[in-house]
């Protein structure tokens, strides 16, 4: 489940759990304070209504018994009996019998309006008013009790939410560890993290850079030590020859000085190597696109390489028509094709074959040679990446691992796709499409 589905659940979750609780507390202390409150208003009640008598018996005498059933109090109790003890205060014709019995009986109007309030909302407002009232103290209770209600909970789903954005929380932090650490080159470590959300494809990415970063820190060690090799071999060579040419130990021929003229051509192509990835890795390649037959050009790179093949009794196969045109940089291609069919044979070892397939929608390069292992696919277009199985060919036949990130330009540069296949013993092949 993704993280942002994981923080709306959790939101719903908390809105509905502190609605459900809300409501629920609610019921259970309105319930619990309405006994109170009615418990209180009776209480108040029977205090009015005693007071009412008193004032009554005070006020009544004997001379005023002949009024003690007047019209008034005969249509008051008439309409007592008609409803049964219960008289209705829906009709306004009713609360003029009642009221004006209250004051027949000498009740003051502070003790009708506690009876029949004539202003109901004004009424509330005095009642809430006074802080001894019944329904002022049933108020406050009930408000308290509801802050403190929802304080604790608010603060167990405080809690709640602190713990589940911790367990979200702490991976990030690990990985803000582990990248400020890979920015140091100092671990090799992995960050577990098994769930499959936003944070679990982060994790996998740093995870994945790491690796890959590991594999470049190696790969340079590796170029250092092979270019220090490289280079100090034929240098050495030369110093030994110039010195031993001094020294008199060794004749000044001809075969002396093609020898040195050797070991000078090879530390100069060592050399070209570099700057000429350079070239390609700093510069922005501008194309000079044109229609042209791939097979042309193929042929010639194949010319230029024969006295190799020959050495090593390979062999180059071209299938593909003269009537294709493709559209592309002539010289990008020709330093793909050089590349390429190079590799072939530094790599594929003696009595190899190459086969080189051409259609309009793509080119193919295969051997039978010695190959190299599927886990190594995935990094041999990294620049300096020479492989970790053992190569063929002398010392003087091996570059220094630019090859394939050049073809991997060149491809990029014209938006070609290419897919790379090769295991160890069964060869090596590589479809590019247009």
């Amino acid at each position: 489940m993704s993280l942002s589905k994981k923080f709306v659940i959790m939101l719903i979750v908390s809105v509905v759990s502190i609605a459900i609780l809300n409501i629920a507390t609610f019921y259970g202390l309105y319930s619990y304070f309405i006994r109170l409150y009615l418990s209180e208003k009776i209480e108040s009640r029977q205090d009015v209504t005693i007071e009412f008598i008193n004032n009554i018996i005070e006020r009544q005498t004997l001379e005023d018994v002949d009024t003690i059933f007047s019209d008034v109090e005969i249509e008051f109790f008439e309409l007592l009996d008609i409803n049964n003890g219960v008289i209705p205060l829906a009709k306004d014709e009713n609360i003029n019998i009642v009221v004006d019995y209250l004051v027949k009986s000498g009740v003051t109007p502070k003790y009708i309006e506690e009876i029949i309030p004539e202003n109901n909302l004004e009424k509330i407002v005095t009642l809430l008013r006074d802080p001894d009232s019944p329904e002022s103290n049933f108020v406050q209770r009930l408000l308290f009790s509801l802050v403190i209600i929802n304080f604790l909970i608010l603060s167990f789903l405080a809690i709640i939410i602190w713990y589940f954005t911790k367990k979200i929380i702490s991976p990030i932090q690990k990985a803000t560890r582990e990248i400020q650490s890979m920015k140091y080159g100092y671990t090799n470590s992995e960050i577990h993290y098994d769930k499959k959300d936003e944070i679990g494809l982060l994790i996998q990415s740093i995870n994945n850079l790491n690796k890959r970063l590991s594999y470049q820190e190696n790969i340079r060690n590796r170029l250092l030590a092979d270019i220090s090799h490289e280079l100090k071999t034929p240098i050495t060579s030369i110093q030994c020859y110039l010195e031993g040419i001094s020294d008199g130990v060794i004749e000044l021929t001809e075969a002396n000085l093609g020898a040195i003229t050797s070991e000078m051509t090879r530390l100069i192509e060592l050399v070209n190597q570099i700057m000429e990835y350079e070239k390609f890795e700093n510069a922005q390649l501008e194309l000079s696109k044109n229609s042209v037959n791939p097979l042309d050009l193929l042929n010639q790179v194949k010319e230029t390489q024969e006295v190799y093949l020959q050495e090593k009794n390979q062999t180059i196969i071209l299938n593909g028509s003269r009537n294709i045109e493709i559209f592309l940089d002539e010289s990008l291609f020709i330093q793909l094709a050089y590349n390429l069919i190079g590799n072939f044979i530094k790599y594929a070892g003696v009595d190899s074959t190459l086969c080189i397939e051409l259609d309009s929608q793509s080119i193919k390069f295969s051997d039978n040679g010695n190959g190299i292992s599927k886990r190594e696919i995935p990094f041999i277009t990294e620049k300096f990446y020479q492989g970790k199985t053992e190569k063929t060919g002398n010392a003087k036949s091996r570059g220094i691992g630019v090859g394939l990130s050049i073809v991997k330009k060149i491809c990029e540069a014209h938006n070609w796709d290419y897919k790379i296949d090769s295991d160890t013993g069964v060869g090596f092949s590589i479809m590019i499409t247009f």
